[in-house]
């Protein structure tokens, strides 16, 4: 009786923590809930989740089975299990999760749950990423991603998008100290808007990822990975909870809700006759995405065949907020007029498309949504000698046209001249614990690079605000500040160096920016566009694409393995000489060139 009694105050105690965590509205206003799964009762809403299954590899350090019935609902709660056992004869790690069968777009979304923590190997995670539907890989969101017995979870943005030539790096990577309360839970959250993502731990804003224009409508995954690194098979079994998830909407007038309306997602990586986030029928091949005097940017939409064709390509938004929307085109067709259109939700609202060889701007005015989704198709119909092109779609709520024209100047791109950039528009600030970024192998890489930004210390101190630099070998580069003022470009590996010091470079609370550049044996540092040091004759280089970059916490407390950060041995044993950095840091620019 007494165990018992305890079970149940526990229990109350958890409803109550749930109902002060479910009081907490979205940061800003203007959000509608639009859907939430408080995982209640005893069996998972297929019609709403699927069944994470499989094994999952990769990188050398993870190999773990997911399997159907480690998933249960029980208790007000999502449990995935964790264990170590014989499958086939043989011992295997296995864990398990779900992926909605619901796309979301823009909004906040948010996540109540209790990571395992009681041994290694076990890796735990909410975030949102592609779709059931085919071909619709556009960008992942960790909302969290916490390794078992780690105190950091991390905050990522990755773009699944490229080119042939070359993939984008990391985005956005955030190693922060997540917060939990007593008995393990943590509320997470993150905001998805036009301009970038920012992310939240019980309700406060630890990082934030720019990036303008990523429309996408994608599924959320909620999952437990066991066989990690190495696994602590003697704390399983064991499992990971998740309370709820709930997802909030608002409007953005003015802003395309419309994935890949443009069509320059797919750039040359990507089947051409594929859109990106489109799902295409009929004669397929006649659809093709082309480059080259588009209507807007690079890339446009042909549907064309040496014979007759009958083709169409749509796209299902969801959970968008009700009301009023418009929905715009360019188009030029030598169809006959009737034979090609633009519709919204089946033949509720459509527009033909005019026989024309100039764009010509097509558009659906007073669009009602009721029911929070609508479905966009373009279809033709032809023969050897007609085609279609269309370009920049639009599907918005509405606002004066001259806000409209301002939203759509800037051009969508993949790559800018920097490889990798932060904090553009605000700075990142450090407070010396454990917090920091890090950043791909191919950034800062090459026999000429340049590393720009702008710093303001809090303190004067042996600390790195920013490194990609290797132990051991010949190749890397880090940029150290010291106790006296100075600056450190080293050159090389941390037990193979070259160090170029620049002398009276920086002091508390004075905001600077600095530039360190490395071209083929010489090294520059330059403070507010002015050179002040220069070394020739340096015979390390950058060249190593071994070493992950580290801003902020520089020190030997992480490591990348593969593309997942873990705590060194130095960190576990408390003997990391770790030199976080204490400040802000703005308008973080690495080329892997020459600036000056």
């Amino acid at each position: 009786m007494i165990e018992y009694k305890k079970k149940l105050a526990h229990l109350v105690i958890l409803v109550i923590t749930i109902n002060l965590y479910a009081q907490n509205p979205p940061p800003n206003k203007g959000y509608e809930l639009l859907y939430e799964d408080n995982f209640d009762g005893d069996t998972l809403n297929t019609n709403d989740w699927a069944y994470r299954v499989g094994r999952r590899t990769g990188g050398g350090y993870i190999n773990g089975v997911n399997l159907k019935k480690n998933v249960n609902l029980k208790d007000g709660a999502l449990r995935i299990a964790v264990k170590h056992e014989i499958i086939d004869g043989q011992y295997e790690n296995t864990g398990g999760g779900v992926i909605s069968k619901l796309n979301f777009g823009y909004g906040y979304y948010e996540c109540l749950s209790k990571p395992f923590m009681a041994g290694t190997g076990v890796h735990t995670s909410f975030w949102q990423a592609s779709s059931l539907r085919e071909n619709n890989n556009i960008f992942e969101i960790d909302s969290y991603e916490i390794d078992s017995k780690s105190k950091m979870g991390c905050n990522n943005l990755y773009v699944h998008l490229k080119t042939k030539e070359a993939r984008v790096p990391w985005v956005h990577r955030a190693q922060v100290p997540y917060v939990a309360d007593k008995d393990g839970w943590i509320l997470d959250a993150y905001e998805y808007t036009p301009n970038g993502v920012i992310f939240y731990d019980d309700g406060k804003i630890v990082a934030k990822a720019e990036w303008e224009g990523l429309t996408a409508q994608q599924a959320i995954w909620l999952t437990a990975l066991n066989g990690v690194g190495k696994v602590d098979t003697a704390a399983l079994p064991g499992e990971s909870l998740f309370k709820y998830f709930r997802y909030y909407a608002k409007d953005y007038p003015g802003i395309n809700l419309l994935p890949n309306g443009n069509f320059e997602y797919n750039q040359d990586a990507v089947n051409s006759n594929k859109p990106i986030a489109w799902t295409p029928s009929g004669d397929t091949s006649s659809i093709n995405i082309v480059k080259g005097n588009s209507a807007r940017d690079q890339y446009k939409l042909k549907i064309s065949s040496d014979k007759n064709f009958d083709a169409s390509i749509q796209q299902k938004l969801e959970f968008i907020r009700n009301g009023e929307y418009i929905l715009t085109a360019k188009v030029r067709s030598s169809c006959k007029v009737g034979t090609a259109k633009m519709s919204l939700n089946g033949i509720e609202y459509e527009v033909l498309i005019p026989k024309t060889k100039k764009w010509k701007h097509i558009e659906l005015n007073g669009v009602k949504i009721s029911n929070n989704e609508a479905i966009i198709s373009i279809t033709a119909k032809g023969g050897p000698d007609d085609w279609i092109e269309i370009d920049d779609i639009n599907f918005m709520k509405p606002v004066l046209k001259e806000q409209q024209v301002e939203n759509n100047k800037k051009p969508f791109s993949l790559f800018k001249d920097e490889i990798w950039g932060l904090a553009y528009v605000e700075p990142i600030v450090f407070t010396g614990n454990d917090k920091f970024y890090f950043f791909d192998r191919i950034v800062g890489y090459g026999e000429a690079i340049s590393v720009a930004f702008t710093l303001k210390a809090d303190k004067l101190a042996n600390m790195t605000p920013i490194a990609r630099i290797p132990k051991n070998g010949n190749s890397g580069w880090s940029i150290g500040l010291s106790e006296e003022g100075s600056l450190i470009f080293r050159i090389g590996s941390q037990e193979n160096h070259t160090d170029v010091i620049a002398k009276n470079v920086y002091a508390v609370d004075q905001t600077c920016s600095i530039v360190c550049q490395y071209n083929k044996g010489t090294a520059s540092v330059y403070l507010n566009g002015k050179m002040l040091k220069t070394v020739s004759g340096i015979t390390q280089n950058t060249l190593d694409a071994t070493a992950a970059g580290k801003l902020g916490a520089a020190g030997s407390g992480y490591e990348a393995v593969s593309a997942v950060m873990q705590e060194t041995e130095e960190k576990k044993k408390g003997t990391s000489q770790s030199r976080n950095f204490s400040g802000t840091m703005q308008q973080v620019k690495i080329y892997n060139h020459n600036l000056y």
